[in-house]
């Protein structure tokens, strides 16, 4: 039986087909996790689905039990903030669909909406309009737009500090407020 990190090795790489043909083989997969070192431990196959935009994979992975609101991985973010973080705006939509809480947070209190706050790697500027979609599907499935981290760091904080220009927008044409500690 393959193992789950090279499953998720062939979801990272959007190998999606791939990815399908050995889930339907093994489809206890849906609900293992990694136990690899760094960024991968703890993460879910779903995560990583959210995390690439593939939702023929995070459809398969939750019709075969795999958890929509699964905080299991490293940073205790659920995919729907993995999706969120990468700015992978259909899933992100499917997600909350099945049933993702949109304002679950992890230990330190950042929801999807601060994910998306923060552009990931790229800080939002690898694609601004899928930062701006994902921001939007948010907030119109009822994402808390002033929720406070346990830092007291608003969703607006930290897109103003990152520099996320099109969620900033997003956020400002809301209603957001920023905290006393953004700069």
């Amino acid at each position: 039986m393959p193992d789950v990190d090279t499953f998720i090795e062939l979801i990272r790489a959007h190998r999606n087909t791939e990815a399908l043909e050995m889930l339907n083989a093994s489809p206890g997969l849906a609900t293992e996790h990694s136990g690899r070192s760094g960024q991968l431990h703890g993460a879910s196959p779903l995560h990583w689905a959210a995390h690439r935009n593939a939702t023929e994979v995070c459809q398969r992975l939750i019709e075969l039990g795999a958890k929509v609101n699964d905080s299991a991985s490293d940073w205790w973010l659920t995919p729907l903030s993995w999706g969120a973080d990468a700015g992978s705006a259909e899933a992100v939509e499917l997600l909350l669909n099945l049933g993702a809480d949109v304002n679950q947070d992890a230990i330190v209190g950042t929801t999807a909406l601060h994910a998306v706050a923060m552009g990931g790697s790229t800080q939002g500027k690898g694609d601004p309009d899928a930062y701006e979609r994902t921001a939007e599907i948010l907030i119109r499935n009822g994402a808390d737009i002033n929720r406070r981290t346990h830092g007291h760091r608003t969703p607006l904080d930290e897109a103003i500090d990152n520099e996320n220009d099109a969620v900033t927008r997003v956020l400002r044409q809301h209603g957001a407020l920023a905290s006393n500690t953004s700069t």
